[in-house]
Formats: C-alpha cells, sequence, structure tokens
C-alpha cells in the first residue's frame, strides 16, 4: 500500500541568533586594547587595518563635508544657469526653428 503513503514534511533547521552591538563594540575595544577578545581573525585583521590606516567609516573630516557641500552647490548653480538659458532664453525657439528648417 506505498500508494497511500503520505511524506512527513521536512524538518527546519534553524537556529536563531541574538545580535547584540554593546557587546560587539565592547569586543572591539578589547581587541583593540590587545587583551583577549571574542572575534574572528578576520574582524580582528579588520580592525588592525583601520587602526594602521586611520580609516574610521562612521567619522568624516569637517574639511571633507564642507568640500561636499561646495561641490554640491557648485553643481547646483550650474544646472540652474543652464536650466535659466535653455528654457528662460529665446535660445530654445531658435533651436528648434533651426531644426526645423523656419
Amino acid at each position: 500500500m506505498a500508494f497511500f503513503y503520505k511524506h512527513k514534511p521536512k524538518g527546519f533547521n534553524y537556529i536563531p541568533r541574538y545580535y547584540d552591538p554593546e557587546k560587539e563594540a565592547w569586543e572591539k575595544k578589547k581587541a583593540e586594547a590587545g587583551l583577549n577578545s571574542n572575534l574572528s581573525h578576520e574582524e580582528q585583521l579588520r580592525l588592525e587595518m583601520r587602526k594602521k590606516w586611520g580609516v574610521d567609516k562612521n567619522t568624516e573630516d569637517p574639511s571633507e563635508r564642507r568640500a561636499k557641500t561646495v561641490r554640491t552647490l557648485i553643481i547646483v548653480a550650474v544646472v540652474a544657469v543652464a536650466f535659466y538659458y535653455i528654457f528662460c532664453t529665446p535660445m530654445l525657439t531658435n533651436i528648434i526653428s533651426g531644426l526645423m528648417g523656419k
């Protein structure tokens, strides 16, 4: 009577993990201080490289922020001037009439 046999559903083997950002920050501080920590070898290498290169993802130098702001303002000004000359002067009508052969 294998015809009427019903298969059991396959089990789901999910093991939930708990993420604690405070514990992770504490482990990073311990690793930076050279104490025994539970960070993986890869995480320890990343931490050492950041320390040696002086790169921190979360901090931004005020001069970099100022440069970004100035760059953004210049781009906005160039786009505004181009928009004005294209749409608010007779240049657009001259271009269209030139293309149409009038």
